[in-house]
């Protein structure tokens, strides 16, 4: 409903709204109407006290009463509930084999109540009872269903989900290092003006450094002991075979030595 200057307008909302209110309220008096025709159907029962061989008037009447009853119980509710294209055809269909099977019943019992009609009468109402009793029922679960749905918040409101890549996460890790690392070097504190001051001295006490030049006397005297009349220029090759003389000649000594040794030693550990 909208107000245009003093006139007001009336939506096709409004009248949908105040249409849904009005098939509400016949449902609910379908409904009640249901209720006291079972309740009647009941007081009749056991007033007149009804068996297999009661009048058949008496039990066509009470029993159709009862399955209309039990019909407009159905109806009402699923005409309280708000139908969808799928739901108004199965209230047809139920509706109709209810219907069907109550007018077979009220015009076949005195006459022609034999099998299979009585198969077909109760299969009959059977299928239409259900196809309306589960229709109300699909019904009021999606309506449940969608209002579960409103309280849960709605996803627009939240933030949008990101996907981070191996760059994003190595990024994000060496910043969370690197922020542990400064937080642990903040809390470490160096006290610096209670330790010893260091400085550039020189030493108490200096010595003189002496260089003497060899003049390989030993080994020259060396090679010419061991080679007589050999002359050679002294020089670096000089030098190398000179050392390597003396080097053999002392391998030489310690390795007479040693036999020598070995040999007093094995001598008298000999049993």
């Amino acid at each position: 409903m909208r107000t245009f200057g003093h006139k007001i307008l009336k939506t096709d909302d409004d009248s949908l709204s105040r249409r849904g209110e009005n098939i509400y309220y016949f449902g609910t008096l379908i409904f009640v109407a249901g209720i006291i025709l079972i309740g009647f159907a009941s007081a009749s029962i056991m007033f007149f006290q009804i068996h297999y061989e009661s009048e058949a008037k008496l039990i066509t009447d009470t029993v159709t009463y009862m399955g209309v009853g039990l019909l407009c119980v159905s109806l009402g509710i699923n005409f309280m509930l708000r139908q969808s294209k799928k739901g108004y055809i199965s209230f047809l269909i139920g509706s109709l084999f209810a219907m069907i099977a109550i007018g077979m019943f009220y015009f076949s019992y005195e006459t022609n109540w034999y099998y299979p009609t009585i198969s077909y009468i109760l299969l009959s109402y059977l299928v239409g009872f259900l196809l309306l009793m589960g229709n109300a029922f699909g019904h009021v679960t999606l309506w449940i269903l969608r209002k579960n749905q409103e309280t849960v918040p709605n996803n627009q409101h939240l933030e949008p989900k990101h996907t981070y890549t191996d760059e994003e996460i190595e990024r994000d890790i060496d910043k969370a290092v690197k922020q542990s690392m400064q937080h642990a070097a903040d809390e470490l504190q160096f006290n610096l003006n209670k330790g010893p001051t260091f400085k550039v001295s020189a030493a108490q006490n200096t010595e003189s450094i002496v260089k003497r030049k060899d003049a390989m006397n030993e080994s020259k005297a060396l090679q010419q002991t061991l080679n007589p009349g050999f002359r050679e220029e002294w020089g670096g090759a000089g030098v190398d075979k000179a050392s390597t003389l003396l080097a053999n000649t002392l391998n030489t000594e310690s390795t007479q030595k040693k036999g020598f040794f070995h040999f007093i030693q094995n001598f008298f550990t000999k049993k």
